[in-house]
């Protein structure tokens, strides 16, 4: 197995510090720290300053468009008595939020509205019958949604130097103009008993600068940074996940990213595994999903619907979990090598979503089961107040009318919420990820198979 490491090297570049705003700003060194997030990148700069004397000194930055000095926190002021932030006087760019009275919107505002409709259109779903076109193995993952060009911000860093001499201090912030996505390919022979496992990961920059830093990856939102901004400074640092708010990262190591797409590969030369034919019941999926500490009680969710009869073909992967811990969840394309060199498209699934996160294996649906059908139904439900707690039973049928037996994985999201155990199985359970588990049985030849399952929600 190949541990995940940075191809070819891309950048995040934070711009120089100088007496005035540089027509063509440097990149900042390597030791600056960005960590790239679902909704926006956290940006920490070291920015250097030089005091002939004791007292003031002040010097211009340039910034990521729409970050204003309200936008910034000091995280480590270092040894100057001093520090802070503020306009640096008038810009090309209209004042962004919160840097001057009355408050006003960034030009760039506008121009990322048409931002909202993708790029690219979403993973297609699996193909019933294997595709005939050839596919590109090396094609590109889907492009982040484009962004208007931008205008790096000015402001200003007043400080008091205790003494003559070099000082250093670290400052924060986030912008939302470093997209990324992550997509994957998964190859196989004429034989279907292997398949190599690549990735790759695409960053656009509209910031309106090149950026370069320790850049690292956590497959979620940033959400409020600044009351845990030290700690993590600390994180990213280090290279590791600070709380559980990050409990996965990919580190990509010094990354430089100039203006437009950059694209890193997340899996050098490949994860090889095991490969092998399986069929997939998933009658519900994740869009019931309730991720709150307590469940919803509501008695008509996932009942208040026949579930389809669809039994999917599948193939499913091992997965390598050192090699592709924290990786970032994006779509995946199962193809197959044909003898003549050409790819042909097998299917599409997505990979390492939280709901699969700590799975050990991956699937891949490349078509319907023909003859083979299943049927949930909900047995029972219970709700005991006073013992804050409620229970519900599945019963899972499949019916195969294939003249072999066919072994089938019953994929159950338990979607009421995290809080949960379960009671009974009537098979062996897997976990799979916070509200997803699997359960396997063997359906004989034109015969039929069934699963029960009790699982207890408390609160």
């Amino acid at each position: 197995m190949v541990t995940a490491r940075a191809w070819p090297t891309v950048a995040v570049a934070l711009c120089a510090l100088g007496c005035g705003a540089p027509r063509h700003p440097r990149p900042a060194g390597a030791g600056d720290q960005i960590t790239l997030y679902r909704d926006r990148a956290l940006i920490f700069q070291r920015v250097e300053l030089v005091a002939a004397h004791a007292g003031p000194i002040t010097r211009v930055l340039q910034l990521p468009a729409g970050v204003a000095a309200s936008d910034i926190e000091i995280v480590d002021r270092g040894e100057l008595a001093a520090a802070e932030l503020r306009i640096a006087g008038a810009s090309a760019d209209p004042p962004a939020r919160g840097a001057a009275a009355p408050p006003a919107e960034p030009v760039e505002e506008p121009a990322e509205k048409p931002a909202e409709k993708p790029a690219e259109k979403p993973a297609e779903e699996p193909a019933e019958e294997p595709a005939e076109d050839p596919i590109d193995e090396a094609e590109p993952p889907p492009r982040p949604r484009p962004a208007a060009p931008a205008t790096p911000s000015q402001i200003e860093l007043a400080a008091t130097a205790p003494h003559p001499g070099r000082f250093a201090l670290s400052i924060g912030y986030a912008t939302e103009r470093l997209a990324w996505d992550a997509a994957y390919t998964m190859t196989t022979s004429a034989s279907r008993d292997r398949a190599v496992l690549r990735g790759a990961l695409a960053i656009r920059n509209t910031t309106g600068l090149p950026l370069r830093g320790h850049t690292r990856v956590v497959d979620d939102d940033l959400g409020p940074w600044r009351d845990r901004s030290a700690e993590l400074l600390a994180g990213a640092r280090s290279g590791a996940a600070t709380t559980a708010r990050d409990p996965e990262l990919t580190v990509l190591g010094v990354l430089a990213l100039g203006a437009g797409e950059t694209r890193v590969e997340l899996i050098g030369a490949g994860i090889t595994g095991r490969l092998r034919s399986v069929l997939v019941y998933d009658p519900i999926g994740t869009g019931l999903d309730h991720a709150g500490a307590v469940p919803v009680s509501d008695p008509s969710l996932g009942a208040d619907a026949a579930a389809p009869a669809r039994v999917s073909e599948s193939f499913e992967i091992e997965r390598a979990p050192r090699a592709t811990r924290g990786l970032p969840a994006g779509p995946v394309r199962l193809v197959e090598r044909r003898p003549d060199g050409s790819l042909a498209l097998l299917g599409a699934s997505r990979l390492f979503d939280p709901a699969t996160r700590v799975a050990e294996v991956d699937t891949v649906a490349v078509g319907i089961a023909q003859g083979v059908t299943g049927h949930r139904e909900r047995r029972g439900w219970g709700k005991v107040d006073d013992q804050r707690r409620f229970s519900e039973e599945f019963l899972v049928t499949i019916d195969n009318a294939r003249p072999r037996p066919v072994e089938v994985v019953l994929r159950e999201h338990l979607y009421r919420g995290q809080n949960w155990t379960l009671a009974y199985q009537s098979v062996p359970a897997v976990k799979e990820g916070p509200q997803q588990i699997a359960l396997r049985t063997t359906v004989p030849a034109h015969g039929r198979a069934k699963v029960l399952y009790v699982v207890v929600y408390t609160w």
